[in-house]
């Protein structure tokens, strides 16, 4: 389209006019043409060839389009013979343009560079056919048939910034776990993306998904927003370990999380989906988008979204009551570990359904920090919020859940923990509410439930409500009355070290035994 755009336009000006002559242009027009096709915004060369000049300035026009576009000018078609022995030469000009078309449309995905660049590196570990535009006039067509990991090179021969694009279509891709479609782990040459990788390494005609692993994984320089068609074409179920680590460390990423950025992903949860994918991105801003998982429905699977966005303290706004909809089923191990962790910008309540549809046996490490050091949320902890949790306690299963949210307040809801009953499980319940210096009112009777067994486990409750200077009446207790401490009558600081340490509003503080405060 945009081909025969700029030949009805120059066969518009020169027509009429022997090849090799001074055709006189409008180039305002040539200005907006350019601006509605490539959204670029070419300076004009002079003012006073504002309305009229002749082909030698479509032609470096051109040049500044690509200069714009592809980093470093490869054309020079202002400069060159073109201009000097051509310089009105209609068949010149469209040559030049469709040069410029074809570079364009070469490449699907651009990265922007450092200006110190000098080298730089792409592993690829799909096969497929592919073309790097190195950005300094050099391109690699890349034939690859296995889909071992291999690392393309390319030195300049001067550093500098360079707009390199990646383009093809990837056939095959590695099963094996910790293997990547495409990666740049590492690579602190990256100042910018855009463009979709998705279309270079997309969902496979048989269903077969790339992984991003590490795709950008400590790319400390990345200081760019993520495109909002990065993945566009891939579709269908997630794969194990699809996002896994794809940007972690990319603590200069900016703007927000784009809304439709996994909008192609539908289907079960799959193991380690979004481990870490967003972990220490810490300038991203903005809330994160209500409909980001949409699509994925089904039971929990192990580490699906262990660490998501930990440690993305600039992200703000209240957790979307519906970000975690479609799971439905038995809890799973590391489910939600460390999601929420260090995200201090989010603020308001956490939905009362945002895992309404986890029911089963508890799972060990399946809520560990999920929340930890939220300090933004507020109101109360919802009565529902880990939906109907019934059997035996797990390791780890509610470590450090809240632990850091001193801006909740509110009473603990009576029934959060009911639905667990049996014997005790390694800390599982350390630091659930350390830190929750907000909290009010009474600890609820048989809060964590019933145990079966008087058996003491390693931290079940170390420093469970260290800090929770508000909270009034009994200490905890079984659902029969019996305090928890005349029930674990063996246990030692080693087990429930600092449980009540600072909790002095308690009505019982004076008689809870010193192991245990």
């Amino acid at each position: 389209m945009l081909k025969r755009i700029f030949l009805a336009i120059l066969l518009l000006f020169t027509s009429y006019v022997p090849a090799h002559s001074a055709e006189i242009v409008n180039v305002e027009y040539v200005h907006s043409l350019i601006k509605k096709v490539w959204d670029i915004d070419v300076p004009y060369y002079e003012d006073s060839l504002k309305y009229a000049a002749n082909m030698e300035y479509v032609l470096k026009a051109v040049d500044k389009a690509n200069e714009i576009l592809n980093g470093t000018p490869t054309t020079d078609y202002g400069s060159s013979e073109y201009a000097t022995l051509y310089a009105a030469d209609t068949v010149a000009t469209i040559d030049a343009v469709n040069r410029l078309i074809e570079k364009q449309n070469k490449s699907s995905f651009y990265i922007t560079t450092t200006p110190t660049t000098s080298s730089f590196d792409i592993m690829i570990s799909a096969a497929g056919e592919y073309t790097v535009d190195w950005g300094d006039g050099e391109t690699e067509t890349i034939t690859k048939t296995d889909t071992k990991d291999t690392t393309y090179s390319h030195t300049y021969d001067t550093a500098g910034e360079y707009t390199i694009g990646l383009g093809g279509q990837a056939t095959a891709y590695n099963s094996s776990d910790y293997t990547a479609a495409v990666s740049f782990r590492g690579n602190t040459n990256i100042a910018g993306i855009s463009g979709s990788l998705g279309e270079v390494f997309s969902t496979l005609s048989d269903g077969t998904q790339p992984r991003f692993y590490q795709a950008f994984y400590n790319c400390k320089n990345l200081k760019s927003s993520i495109p909002e068609n990065l993945f566009a074409g891939i579709t269908g179920a997630p794969a194990t370990q699809m996002f896994d680590y794809t940007f972690n460390g990319c603590s200069g990423l900016t703007g927000e999380i784009p809304a439709g950025l996994f909008a192609g992903i539908t289907g079960r949860p799959a193991r380690w989906m979004f481990y870490y994918t967003f972990n220490g991105c810490s300038n991203l801003t903005g809330s994160i988008p209500e409909n980001l998982f949409a699509g994925i429905t089904g039971s929990p699977a192990n580490h699906m979204f262990h660490s998501t966005f930990s440690g993305c303290s600039g992200l703000t706004g209240e957790i979307p009551a519906g970000l975690f909809a479609g799971i439905k089923g038995a809890p799973a191990t590391y489910m939600f570990s460390y999601t929420f962790s260090g995200c201090t910008g989010l603020t308001g309540g956490i939905p009362e359904n945002l895992f309404a549809g986890i029911t089963g046996s508890p799972a060990a490490s399946m809520f560990e920090y999920t929340f930890n050091r939220c300090s933004g949320l507020t109101g109360s902890i919802p009565a529902g919020l880990f939906g109907e949790i019934t059997g035996s306690p797990a390791s780890y299963m509610f470590d450090s859940t809240f632990d850091g949210c001193s801006g909740l307040t509110g009473s603990i809801p009576e029934n959060l923990f009911a639905g667990i009953t049996g014997a005790p499980a390694t800390q599982m319940f350390d630091s659930t509410f350390d830190g929750c210096s907000g909290l009010t009112g009474e600890i609820p009777l048989g809060l964590f439930g019933t145990f079966t067994s008087n058996s003491p486990k390693f931290y079940m409750f170390q420093s469970t409500f260290n800090g929770c200077s508000k909270l009034t009446g009994p200490s905890a207790r079984q659902p029969d009355g019996t305090y928890l401490y005349d029930y674990f009558t063996t246990a030692t600081s080693s087990d429930v070290g600092d449980m009540y340490r600072g909790a002095t509003g308690l009505s019982d503080y004076s008689s809870i035994p010193a192991a245990w405060k």
